[in-house]
C-alpha cells in the first residue's frame, strides 16, 4: 500500500485544482523557490498523525490568496489522498475507505470561518463524506516528518521524546507485553532495580551523607510530622523512565574504542548529527518491517525537508542511495523535498518529480515524460551535478561542450542588454547553461518535448533551448586542371552552404512544434566558426589567439596580429570564411585548446563593452530560454 497521488485545491499556492503522482520508494520533489515543494509536504502532513513533530492545525495563511489587487481568501480547503497497492489485509484494514473500489482514499476539507480560535475542518475516508473517521484506522499510517531546520541535538537527547528512548521501547515491546502479562519486571528494570538497592545500601560516604543532610534540613523546617523521607538512587525502576534518562553518544569513526572515549553529541558535528537521527527513525520504521507489521502498521510515511542540511557532497548523496534502497528493500515511502543539485543527481530519474509554478503549480513526475529505456539510463548516467542544474531553473540552454557553456554566458549579456531594467544575466532570467559534453539532445530534451514521433508522454513545463552545430563535411572534392577531382577542406559561407552531417538536426522540426523546447543550429560550421563570421568579430577574436599563441613557436602570432586588422566589416563571406578556417584551425590546435581559447574568450567578451555580434541562431535560442522571443526594436545586431 502506498501513497499514489494528492489533489490539493485552496491550500497555500494551490489556488486551482492540482494533482501531484507518487509511487511506492523513494520520491524527490525538486523544483526552483515557490513551485510548490512545502505545500505538498504540509498537505500530506494535514491529513496524518505525524508522530515526530504532531499534528498540524490549520491557520488563516494555509487558505490560498492570489497576488492580484482584489485577490480573497479562499472559502474551503480540499486535500484528498488516493492509495493504491492494497493488498488482501490492506483492503480488510481499509474497507471503509475503499468502498466497492480498489484503491482507499482519505479526504481533509477545512472551512475559512473562524470560530474560537480555530477553522471548522472534517477528516473522512472513502469515496462520500459519510461516517465520521475512525482513529484507530489512521493510526495504521505511521507518519513522519522532518523539518528542513530540525534541531537533530535535542531530539537524540534524553528524556520522553528522545529518539532513543523510542527506538528501544519498539525494540523491547514484545519482551515488555510478556512481562507485564506474567506479572514481572522486564530484565532491565530487575537489573537497575538490584543496582539501585545496592546504591541505598551502600556505605559510600558522599551518597549517605546528602541523604542524611537533605532529611536534616526537611526535619527542620517541616518537622517530624510533615516531613518526607527521600531516598538517592540511579533512577525509577520503570523501563520507560530507564530508557528516557539514556543518552546517546559518539566516537567519529567504526574503530575500536573505550567507553571513557565516546563524547556527547554536543561535541559532535550538525551534518553527522542531522545523520544519527535520520538513521534512529529508519531503524524504528524498519524494525517495525522486520517484526511483520509491528503494531498492525500498513504503511510508512517518511516526509523529510530539505535532507542535505550540514552535509557536504559526499554524505548527501551516500544517504540518499541508501534512502532509495530501504525504500524499496522495506517497503518505506519516502518523500523528499530538495534544493541540492547532489541529490538531484544522485537518484534515478525514476525517482523525481519536478515541481514548476509560472502560473500555477504544476508536478511532473520524470519517469512519465516518455523517457525510452535507452534515454533513461542515459540520463541516469549522466545527470550529474551541473547536469541536474537544468530541474531547478526557469529556464534551460543546454550546449555541446565546455566552450559553449563558459561562452554564452558572456553572448546573453550583450543579448539581453537591449532589454534594460538591469536584468542583462542568464541569472536574472533564472536560466541555466547545462554542458552535455556531446550531442545528446534527444535524450534530454525528451524532458522538456517529444523529440521523435515514437516518444510521447508529459513534458516539463520549463522552457529549453538546445544549441549545436551544423558539422558539415570537413573536406569536399573539387575539379581541377585535366577534370580530376581533389579533396580539399571545406570552409563554408553564404554563397557554399551544404548540408551537415549532425545526426541532431533532423530533430529541429519535431522540437520545434512542441511548446517548450527549441533546438537551434548554426549556419555554417561550429560554435566558434559562426561566430567569426559575423561582423568584425574576427578582429576581436584573431587578436586573442595571437596572445594565447607559444610566444616560441615560430611566426603565427605576428600573423595572426596581422589578420587581425584587416577589415573584415567589408569583406565578403567567402573571403572571410577563409580568415574564420584559419582561427578555427589555431584554436583546435594543441598549442592553444577549445577550452583554454574558450575561458580567455569569455574573459575578453566581459572586459569589452564594444560592438560584437552574436549570431542569430544563439540570440534566438538566449531570447527563447527567457521568455523573450520577439527582439526589442533598437535590436540591429545581425
Amino acid at each position: 500500500m502506498y501513497l499514489r497521488t494528492l489533489d490539493i485545491h485552496g491550500f497555500k499556492c494551490f489556488g486551482e485544482p492540482f494533482t501531484i503522482e507518487f509511487h511506492d520508494g523513494l520520491n524527490v520533489l525538486v523544483g526552483e523557490n515557490g513551485a510548490g515543494k512545502t505545500g505538498v509536504i504540509a498537505a500530506i502532513r494535514q491529513l496524518f498523525n505525524d508522530s515526530e513533530s504532531g499534528k498540524r492545525l490549520i491557520n488563516e495563511r494555509d487558505f490560498h490568496r492570489g497576488f492580484h489587487e482584489a485577490a480573497v481568501a479562499a472559502q474551503r480547503i480540499h486535500i484528498q489522498a488516493t492509495f493504491s497497492g492494497l493488498d488482501e489485509n490492506d483492503a480488510i484494514a481499509f474497507r471503509d475507505w475503499c468502498g466497492n473500489e480498489d484503491e482507499a482514499k482519505l479526504t481533509f476539507t477545512a472551512l475559512n470561518v473562524e470560530s474560537r480560535g480555530r477553522f471548522k475542518s472534517q477528516l473522512y475516508g472513502g469515496y462520500a463524506r459519510a461516517t465520521a473517521l475512525e482513529t484507530e484506522i489512521l493510526d495504521l499510517i505511521h507518519c513522519i516528518y522532518l523539518p528542513p531546520l530540525r534541531d537533530a541535538e535535542t531530539k537524540l537527547r534524553d528524556g520522553r521524546q528522545s529518539r532513543l528512548a523510542r527506538l528501544l521501547k519498539a525494540l523491547c515491546r514484545k519482551e515488555l507485553d510478556t512481562a507485564r502479562k506474567e506479572g514481572k519486571p522486564h530484565p532491565l528494570e530487575e537489573r537497575v532495580g538490584a543496582f539501585n538497592q545496592e546504591l541505598s545500601a551502600s556505605d559510600d560516604y558522599a551518597i549517605r551523607q546528602a541523604n542524611e543532610r537533605i532529611g536534616n534540613s526537611l526535619r527542620a523546617a517541616l518537622g517530624m510530622q510533615l516531613s518526607q523521607n527521600t531516598l538517592i538512587q540511579f533512577s525509577e525502576v520503570s523501563f520507560s523512565r530507564i530508557v528516557e534518562g539514556l543518552r546517546l553518544l559518539y566516537y567519529p569513526n567504526l574503530a575500536a574504542a573505550d567507553a571513557t572515549q565516546f563524547r556527547s553529541l554536543e561535541e559532535n558535528s550538525l551534518g553527522y548529527n542531522n545523520l544519527l537521527y535520520i538513521a534512529s527513525i529508519l531503524a524504528e520504521l524498519t524494525l517495525e518491517v522486520e517484526e511483520e507489521r509491528g503494531e498492525e502498521t500498513y504503511l510508512r510515511l517518511l516526509l523529510i525537508e530539505e535532507p542535505e542540511a550540514h552535509l557536504h557532497p559526499q554524505l548527501q548523496i551516500r544517504l540518499l542511495k541508501h534512502l532509495s534502497s530501504v525504500a524499496k528493500e522495506k517497503s518505506i515511502q519516502v518523500i523528499v523535498t530538495t534544493h541540492s543539485t547532489v541529490i538531484s543527481s544522485a537518484v534515478s530519474v525514476d525517482e523525481i518529480i519536478h515541481l514548476s509554478n509560472k502560473c500555477t503549480p504544476v508536478a511532473i513526475p520524470l519517469r512519465t515524460c516518455g523517457l525510452p529505456e535507452p534515454s533513461r539510463k542515459f540520463i541516469d548516467r549522466w545527470l550529474d551535478v551541473t547536469k541536474s542544474n537544468l530541474l531547478f531553473s526557469k529556464g534551460s540552454i543546454l550546449v555541446e561542450g565546455i566552450a559553449e557553456a563558459m561562452v554564452i554566458p558572456e553572448l546573453a549579456r550583450r543579448v539581453l542588454a537591449q532589454y534594460g531594467d538591469g536584468e542583462n544575466t542568464l541569472e536574472d532570467y533564472g536560466v541555466s547553461v547545462t554542458n552535455l559534453g556531446g550531442i545528446y539532445f534527444k535524450h534530454f530534451m525528451q524532458l522538456f518535448c517529444d523529440v521523435t514521433d515514437e516518444s510521447a508522454g508529459e513534458n516539463l513545463p520549463v522552457r529549453c533551448a538546445g544549441l549545436t552545430d551544423k558539422d558539415p563535411p570537413q573536406t569536399i572534392k573539387v575539379d581541377v586542371d585535366g577534370g580530376k577531382q581533389v579533396a580539399v577542406e571545406y570552409t563554408p559561407h553564404d554563397d557554399d552552404l551544404r548540408d551537415g552531417e549532425n545526426h541532431a538536426l533532423a530533430y529541429i522540426a519535431k522540437i520545434g512544434q512542441s511548446q517548450f523546447g527549441r533546438l537551434y543550429a548554426g549556419q555554417y560550421k561550429t560554435f566558434e566558426y559562426d561566430i567569426a563570421m559575423e561582423g568584425a568579430n574576427l578582429r576581436m577574436m584573431l587578436s586573442l589567439a595571437a596572445d594565447l599563441w607559444p610566444a616560441q613557436e615560430g611566426t603565427v602570432a605576428p600573423e595572426l596580429r596581422e589578420r587581425a586588422k584587416l577589415a573584415f566589416d567589408d569583406m565578403k563571406s567567402p573571403e572571410r570564411a577563409g580568415h574564420a578556417a584559419e582561427l578555427l584551425y589555431r584554436i583546435d590546435s594543441t598549442s592553444i585548446g577549445k577550452g583554454i581559447y574558450a575561458q580567455a574568450f569569455a574573459e575578453e567578451l566581459e572586459k569589452q563593452e564594444g560592438e560584437f555580434v552574436v549570431p542569430a541562431y544563439i540570440r534566438d535560442a538566449i531570447l527563447w530560454a527567457c521568455g523573450l522571443e520577439e527582439p526589442p526594436l533598437n535590436d540591429q545586431a545581425d
